[in-house]
Formats: C-alpha cells, structure tokens, sequence
C-alpha cells in the first residue's frame, strides 16, 4: 500500500499561477514492502517536477512504527536518507512499519510524500555468525549460503551489533557462540553471547537484539574479562571461562540464566572448553598452571582421576603441558592440542569424557613435532564424520591423518598476501534440517592488512580433503576473531 499527499503554502488572497508539483513514480516497486531485519532496502522511485529540473529538490525517507502510540509513548521516525535513491540498513526489531518519502520544492515549499507498507523480519534462523575487529571496536555479520543451509538464497547481514545498539562493542574482540536448547513442551534457551576483552553481551537469537549484558550477566558483582563459552552438547550447562576461572549455570531461561561465582581451587585455565556428558560431568576444562584436567564438584574445581590401570596413554591429572587448542572430534570424543612447556614438541591426545570420572578417559596420545611446519601452527580444527584434524599456519592448512600414518599434508592454501585469521569447521547443534551439510564446510578468514574475507570451502567430511576452488567468497569486512554456527532447531522456537 502506498499513499499520496502533497501541501501548497497559503499565499493568500492574491493572484494565482500554477506551480510544478513533484511528482513521485514509484513503478516497479509494487505494494508492501518486506525486509529481512538488518539487510539494506534499496528503492529507486523516479521523480519530475513538471516543466522544471529536478536537481534542486531534497528528499527525507522516514520509518516508524505503525499503530497508534500508547499512553505516554511517542511514535518516533527514524531519518534513512537525504537522497532520491534508498539504500539503507534496516535496524528496526521485527514488527510493522511505515517507511514514508518526503520530496521538497525548496524554491516553493511545495511537499509530496508517499507512505509505504513495510514488515520488517528475522533472518536469523540459520547461517553463519562472524565476529570481527571494526572501528576501534567489535562488531557482527552474519552469513548465509544454500551450501550451509539447503534451500536458501545466499544473503550478508553486515554489522548487525552496531545496527543492533548503536555502536561497536567495546574491546578487543574474543569469541561469539550461539546457546541453543529447543523443546516441544518446556522453555527453551536462544540466545547469542559475544565477548570482547572488557565486555560480555548476550543478544537474542531471534533478531539480535540485546538481552542482557556485562553485570548483568552474573549474580554478584565480577570483573568482566571473558575468554570462552560453550553450551554443553549433553547437558544443559552454560559455562564460561573468565580471567582463567570457570562460571556456569544450568537455567534455560533467561530471566535466571545466569552466572555465579566461580568455582573455588587453585587453578587457571586455558581459554577452551570440553563437553562432557550430563551423567557423568558437566564440563571439563584444562588447568594450565598445574597442567591437569578438571571438572566442577560441589561448587570446586576437582581434578579428572589419574590412570586407573597401566594401559592408560597419558595422566589427565598430571599432562606435564600447556593447552593451545580443544575440539570435539569423532565419536564426540575431545581432541586436545599441546605444546611442550620448553621445546617444540607437539601433540594431540584424544579423550572420551562421555563417561563418568573413572580413570580411563584417556583415549590416545600422538606425537606431532615431526610433522610439517607443526611449529608454525596457529589455528586447529576437528571433524566430528570421520578421523579428520587440521591444523593451520598464517598461510596452510595442513591435512592431518592421526588415525594413519601420523603425517600431514598441504590441503589448502590462501592467495597470496592473505593471511589467516580464524578457521572454523561448519557444526551446526542442534542440526536439525542441517544433516546433509553439517561437517561439510569449512569457514577460512584472512587479513590482507586491510581488508577480512570470509571463504566457504567444501570439505570431505571422512576424508578431511578440501575442495581447491572456494564455494563463496564474502570480502570487505574488518580481521575475523571468530566465527560460529547459528542454527535454529525444531520445538519451540521463541
């Protein structure tokens, strides 16, 4: 729908001339108008003042709300533009809209205006969630592709928690992940953290918009430093490791979902974190100065019980390394990363903490110093189809078969000039709808100096190889931190 309304000054009881009234043809644009909350409307109506040039006239767009206010509310428009042509983020939250066009005659005064019908929507449910360096600050695209959700057109929401709040998220940015619990019959947990070096945000899954942030977020007063947060695949465990201390929650609503002190112990961890079963643990986590695995008992960080027989192939109470990486791997075993704390030993060991604290965790250990540019790695991936393990250097990924023969080769290579920044494997939870690329892609940022771009590279998901030639391309944003899947699930959605 769209109307038509023009004025004329009063210039009293005087002599009339005609006078050129600008005319808004708005052909081609059709009737109501829907936007997917966060992408940029773009509207090209071709105006005329008749017998007069054009290029004198000024232009408002305006969006508010549709309805009549409440009491003591007040419906204010948000400006869009000052030019003929519209192309404008859309950061208003999901709901009903009017978007009007204001053309002026500054010579005469005369307006025309037309008024639009414009319903604004969530594209949020699922895709691929960006965290990147923007402004002195922090801020968030998000990414969709029919490669990563089946039927879909691709789209880039740019900017989304800037649009969201009105500025970048302070700090240095850290980490972004999606905690997603779904049901048929009880609450349901949706939402989005991001964390930065000073600031921790929980964000709406819906529609990004903000639901809590810094103390809010906690039940008591805390320093606000986050380093990592995962929701456990098998409990309904919430759990953040800040300033090295480990904070969890087992609450799916948000009006309680929140994080109290941390455990008690002496400890300090390293900034990743392990499923682990709801039978058995909560979670488990790598306490880097004393070089031992622990878990949350009774309000205290307990260490995982040393071997309970000989055949163990390594001590989760005592490791004797530092932490660079943890990932979950194939059957939902966890993959542990390390470095010798002098030297250049490396190594991965692989852990099955779905069982109870029994002593026999510990899977297997693999010697990784002799493998290629082992030394150089940087960023560290698990597939959860197949015994798949990469790591990467600023400017490979290597290929590595631990299950094998215990080498690694070059799988993929960045143009030149790029270097990486994050590297992600595609693993949607839950992947309900998602089965048939869930473990099928991965996500390659890199940094030229001064410009991110995101790649969308198809992988093997039992093999480990990657398809050379990149699915998508997104480029133009600032350096990737992190990147994380977003998936919507089945149940109930709120």
């Amino acid at each position: 729908m769209s109307a038509f309304f023009s004025c004329k000054k009063d210039l009293g009881n005087y002599d009339y001339t005609d006078t050129a009234v600008p005319v808004i043809d708005t052909t081609g644009i059709g009737g109501d108008i829907r936007v997917i909350r966060y992408s940029n409307l773009h509207l090209d109506p071709k105006i005329t003042l008749p017998g007069k040039d054009t290029t004198g006239l000024t232009y408002k767009w305006m969006i508010y709300r549709r309805g009549a206010a409440t009491t003591g509310s007040v419906i204010i428009p948000r400006e869009l533009a000052t030019t003929r042509l519209l192309d404008a983020a859309i950061a208003e939250t999901v709901g009903d809209y009017y978007l009007e066009l204001i053309v002026t005659d500054p010579a005469t005064e005369i307006r025309k205006n037309v008024i639009f019908n414009v319903a604004v929507s969530s594209g949020m449910d699922n895709g691929w969630m960006v965290l990147y360096e923007h402004n002195g600050g922090a801020d968030v695209d998000f990414l969709i592709t029919p490669n990563a959700v089946p039927g879909a057109e691709v789209s880039w929401l740019k900017n989304l928690y800037s649009l969201s709040t009105g500025d970048v998220m302070r700090g240095t940015p850290r980490f972004i992940r999606q905690s997603r619990r779904t049901s048929f019959s009880s609450p349901v947990m949706n939402w989005i953290t991001v964390g930065s070096s000073t600031e921790i945000h929980r964000m709406n899954g819906n529609d990004f918009s903000l639901m809590r942030e810094n103390s809010a977020m906690f039940r008591r007063p805390e320093t606000i430093n986050p380093e990592a947060l995962n929701t456990s695949d098998f409990s309904f465990a919430e759990v953040l490791i800040k300033g090295g201390r480990l904070h969890y929650h087992q609450v799916v609503n948000d009006l309680d979902a929140l994080f109290g002190g941390s455990i008690t112990g002496d400890y300090e961890l390293a900034p990743f974190i392990a499923n682990a079963s709801g039978s058995s643990m909560i979670v488990a986590a790598y306490d880097q100065k004393h070089s031992r695995f622990i878990r949350p008992f009774n309000g205290a960080a307990l260490p995982l019980m040393a071997p309970a027989s000989a055949g163990q192939p390594f001590d989760l109470s005592n490791i004797g390394k530092d932490m660079v990486f943890m990932d979950q791997g194939f059957s939902n075993y966890t993959h542990g990363f390390f470095k010798d704390k002098t030297g250049n030993g490396r190594y991965m060991y692989t852990m099955n903490f779905l069982i109870a604290d029994n002593g026999m965790q510990a899977m297997a250990a693999y010697n990784m110093s002799s493998l290629p540019e082992i030394a150089n790695a940087k960023f560290y991936q698990c597939g959860e189809l197949g015994y798949v393990a990469y790591y990467a250097t600023e400017e490979k990924i290597y290929l590595y078969d631990y299950f094998g023969t215990n080498t690694a080769s070059v799988a993929f290579t960045v143009p030149a000039g790029e270097k990486i920044t994050s590297m992600k494997i595609y693993k949607p939870k839950p992947n309900f709808g998602l089965t048939t690329t869930d473990n099928r892609l991965m996500y390659l940022a890199t940094w030229d100096g001064s410009t991110g771009r995101v790649y969308e590279l198809a992988i093997n998901p039992t093999s480990g190889q990657i398809t050379p030639t990149p699915l998508s391309k997104f480029e133009g944003m600032g350096k990737v931190v992190d990147m994380a899947p977003k998936s919507k699930g089945a149940g109930l959605l709120q």
